[in-house]
């Protein structure tokens, strides 16, 4: 918080560096030819006028001068060599030189720069946080309300960055396969999405895949990172999405085959069974026919916990063998569609000593936490901490929240407390979402509970159709919403839940809560002991 620091770095050789200038354009000695090369001095300055720019940009108060300090480093020059006097009469007196001596430990370079550091002078932690995000824009963290990376946040503004362990893991994940297991709200999808601009930025050239299951999650993927803003060649699509594009391209046997397939399945009621068993095969078969696949030079798999082993099996060979850029991100209790347990190894994927694990959520509440943990169906609690993929929350980091419990005597006693309840909080700007075990909008909204929004004048509309912009009233189902979050979840008919396939969805709900979280239940319809821990743990 010292300031900004500015090197270019040259390994320019002293016996092959020949005219150096203030600017313009130096000679070498290059293969026995003389060559041009660029001039660090305008580098250094063509740097520090995009900097001055953006720090006038940020509308600092006029009491804070940032320093900037341009550094030109000749890693191959001797301090006392006849070439390095040339450079030192060049030098404009705004750039300090570092030749090779100081380079040589660790302590002469940590000298260096000591020297040439500002007394007295540290930036407030607000206005240090503006000027990072707006110099290094992917170091912001991706949310909805800065997913544009070109805009310029004001010394007035608000922003969030991620910390130092998301931002050096987004940066230095290395090559390679690398899994991140992590619990509900611990940061997977931001680590992923700031790993896609990194590579995507870094690499201009890139074909970047990223997967998730679910359209909700592909379309606030979308909004987060906005591939239009890269030139790399980023596509973001639900794996069933792009299995059917990639089946389907060019007239083939199997796409003749995926389309008789998939009006059979409609006609029986079976497209589940298709899209999770058929669709795969295809695309097995399609990529071992193709003499020349599509090849990714990464690909980024978000939420993988509902991905099936024939699924990676197919997105493997799409991989580009060079690059070899593979990142997938997961949370076994979120795991809401069962699937056979199988080794990564078993579908191509080398995570031995490449995985990191997550146990502190970043989003979720103590107090929702606490009661998210209670409703996990035990089959699944005995499953935490012995396999990869189930992790305990070590740390609820999230600011506190409410849990509030409506028990009513009645359907429509609850129905008519809920509708209630929501008029009044739509009084102050949120994101409110009611979570639903089905999809009421394929039912037509044939629920009593929307009969009393009416009554209660009180608009809804599809968590489908949010634009991730406006607040409003939103009505989904707990199937869709991995990966989202929203300040107030309310799940109704709580007395419903008793299966265990019922208690962890009701989990994912729960832990889609940033605020308040809203649970109610009918106590007559049964589902007294869930009632009764969820009482005691309401604030």
């Amino acid at each position: 918080k010292n300031g900004i620091i500015i090197t270019e770095i040259k390994d320019y050789l002293e016996s092959s560096l020949q005219t150096v200038s203030k600017s313009g354009k130096w000679e070498m000695i290059k293969n026995d030819e003389k060559v041009f090369v660029s001039n660090p001095f305008d580098q250094l300055y063509q740097y520090w006028r995009v900097v001055k720019d953006k720090i006038n940009h940020s509308r600092f108060p006029e009491s804070i001068r940032i320093p900037i300090m341009n550094i030109a480093v000749f890693s191959q020059i001797s301090s006392d060599s006849l070439i390095s006097e040339k450079i030192r009469r060049v030098a404009p007196k705004t750039v300090y030189l570092c030749f090779k001596e100081s380079l040589t430990r660790n302590d002469n370079f940590s000298a260096f720069i000591r020297d040439i550091l500002p007394l007295n002078f540290e930036i407030e932690s607000n206005y240090f946080k503006i000027l990072r995000g707006n110099i290094i824009p992917t170091c912001r963290l991706p949310t909805l309300e800065q997913a544009n990376l070109n805009k310029n946040f004001k010394s007035t503004d608000k922003i969030q960055l991620l910390d130092e362990k998301q931002e050096e893991l987004a940066r230095e994940l290395g090559e390679g396969h690398r899994l991140l297991f992590g619990v509900a709200g611990s940061g997977k999808t931001v680590l992923l999405i700031a790993r896609a601009r990194f590579l995507a930025l870094k690499n201009p050239n890139w074909k970047i895949l990223i997967l998730c299951y679910n359209r909700l999650l592909r379309n606030l993927l979308f909004h987060l990172l906005n591939p239009q803003d890269y030139y790399a060649d980023i596509s973001i699509s639900t794996f069933h999405a792009w299995a059917r594009s990639y089946i389907l391209s060019g007239n083939n046997e199997l796409a003749q085959i995926y389309n008789d397939a998939e009006r059979e399945a409609e006609r029986k009621g079976k497209l589940s069974d298709f899209f999770q068993d058929v669709v795969p095969k295809l695309l097995l078969e399609k990529l071992n026919v193709d003499n020349e696949p599509v090849h990714y030079d990464a690909i980024l798999i978000d939420e993988a916990q509902d991905f099936e082993q024939t699924w990676f099996k197919a997105i493997i060979k799409t991989l580009n063998p060079k690059t070899n850029s593979l990142l997938i991100t997961c949370d076994g209790l979120q795991g809401i569609y069962s699937r056979k347990r199988f080794t990564w190894s078993s579908v191509g994927i080398q995570a031995r000593g490449r995985v990191r694990r997550f146990e502190q959520s970043y989003r979720t509440p103590i107090e929702i936490g606490l009661v998210a943990q209670e409703v996990l169906p035990r089959k699944l609690r005995e499953l935490i901490g012995k396999f990869d993929e189930f992790l305990p929350t070590k740390e609820f980091l999230g600011e506190h929240g409410i849990v509030e419990l409506v028990i009513s005597n009645s359907d429509a006693e609850q129905y008519e407390k809920l509708a209630h309840k929501i008029k009044r909080l739509l009084q102050k700007p949120q994101s409110i979402l009611i979570l639903f075990k089905y999809n009421m909008e394929k039912r037509n909204y044939q629920h009593p509970i929307f009969t009393y929004l009416e009554k209660y004048n009180i608009r809804w509309q599809s968590l489908e159709n949010f634009n991730y912009e406006s607040s409003a009233l939103l009505i989904g189902t707990l199937h869709g919403t991995k990966g989202l979050e929203f300040d107030t979840i309310i799940i109704p008919e709580l007395d419903s839940y008793k299966s265990n396939s019922d208690l962890q969805l009701l989990y994912v709900g729960i832990t889609r809560s940033r605020k308040k979280l809203i649970l109610s239940g009918n106590e007559l319809n049964g589902s007294k002991q869930l009632i009764d821990t969820i009482k005691s743990l309401q604030t």
